[in-house]
């Protein structure tokens, strides 16, 4: 009988050293499989402070538009704050929202995987992540009455918390790091700020209006837009050009006009040799009314020119531009009203509209994941 048991006993302990050994040799089942991932993922901001936001994913492989993408991933729920700018980093995605303020965490497939986080977190704008940090951009309240309350957030992507606020004026908005310093555009301030990481000591780049956001180019110099949102009418607008070794603005190339939208104002293509950037005039119609109708202008980076004509016209409601990183397709949002359906129009490098798709209410930028 102790034979017996004795067999037995070596009998499960080989079956078990096998067992693990074949799920040892198993591979590892990607849980962001590509198939189920990639495509393009458009913000649609909505109504300010009444809701209507929502992910629509575009999977332009298969020319598939999936409208409430979010509520679909999230048992139906509904994102309660309006969308202000998305952004991915490793296998996370982050959602910055207005009313109410939070930090909205979702994996690849954008289920969220983290509470919404609200704490130190008042009226988010943009944000940028170095190691185990997302910065985020915050105005901390009225900034348009009092621009010293506007801060940049510290968050530690490991432990999920705000560490710590640095004072920032100006009313940040867009942000870049190069060489461990971090680069704010001021909403508020004919400045982009400039902020070492190491001790948080702040300079600032004089400008001739006030910011929003950067591009990056190969060599990680920068690209910042200067608007005519909050700038008097006489100070010029267009793409400013900083030297990111020596801290300088070295050429202003100017475009009247530069977007009264928000996010996704500019883009570049997938070789960096042009930058597009949406921009607003008033034209008059057949009835002497002036309406305000965007278009798309396209910088040379080789010329450093913007073509004397736009490269698209009479975008009505025109919010955003980005390019499509695997075939460098152009994707413009527009959207006439903050409650109905915004629209997803898609050119070719030539300016030819290829198609337009109906995505959410305010459709202001797409983020590509692969």
């Amino acid at each position: 009988m102790k034979k017996l048991l004795s067999y037995f006993s070596v009998l499960f302990l080989a079956l078990a050293v096998l067992s693990s050994c074949s799920k040892d040799d198993e591979p590892k089942r990607d849980p962001f499989p590509s198939e189920l991932v990639r495509g393009a993922y458009i913000v649609n901001y909505g109504d300010y402070g009444s809701g209507g936001a929502s992910i629509s994913k575009y999977d332009y492989d298969s020319d598939k538009l999936t409208n409430f993408y979010y509520q679909q991933q999230n048992d139906e729920l509904e994102l309660l704050s309006n969308i202000q700018y998305m952004y991915q980093y490793d296998d996370q995605v982050f959602l910055l929202g207005n009313m109410p303020d939070q930090l909205i965490t979702v994996n690849p497939l954008f289920e969220q995987t983290v509470n919404g986080l609200t704490e130190q977190i008042e009226k988010p704008r943009a944000c940028v992540a170095s190691g185990d940090y997302l910065y985020v951009s915050c105005w901390g309240g009225e900034v348009w009455n009092d621009n010293s309350i506007s801060y940049i957030a510290k968050y530690n992507i490991v432990t999920g918390a705000v560490e710590e606020t640095i004072s920032l004026p100006g009313g940040p908005e867009g942000l870049e790091i190069v060489n461990g310093k971090l680069y704010a555009a001021l909403n508020f301030k004919d400045s982009v700020a400039v902020m070492n990481l190491d001790d948080q000591a702040i300079s600032y780049i004089v400008t001739p209006a006030v910011s929003s956001y950067f591009i990056k180019d190969p060599k990680g110099n920068l690209y910042v837009s200067l608007l005519n949102t909050y700038s008097d009418p006489s100070e010029q607008t267009g793409l400013g050009y900083i030297n990111t070794v020596t801290n300088q603005l070295e050429d202003i190339y100017p475009l009247s006009g530069v977007s009264t939208e928000y996010a996704s104002i500019m883009a570049a293509n997938n070789d960096f040799t042009k930058i597009y950037v949406t921009a607003a005039s008033y034209v008059q119609d057949g009835e002497g009314q002036w309406n305000l109708t965007g278009s798309l202008s396209e910088f040379d980076v080789a010329t450093k020119t913007f073509g004397s004509e736009p490269f698209i016209s009479n975008i009505s409601g025109a919010k955003g531009v980005s390019v499509n990183p695997v075939d460098g397709k152009i994707y413009v949002f527009a959207g006439e009203s903050v409650t109905g359906a915004g629209l997803m129009k898609i050119y070719n490098t030539a300016g030819e509209l290829l198609s337009t798709k109906t995505v959410g209410a305010s459709p202001a930028m797409a983020l590509f994941l692969d």
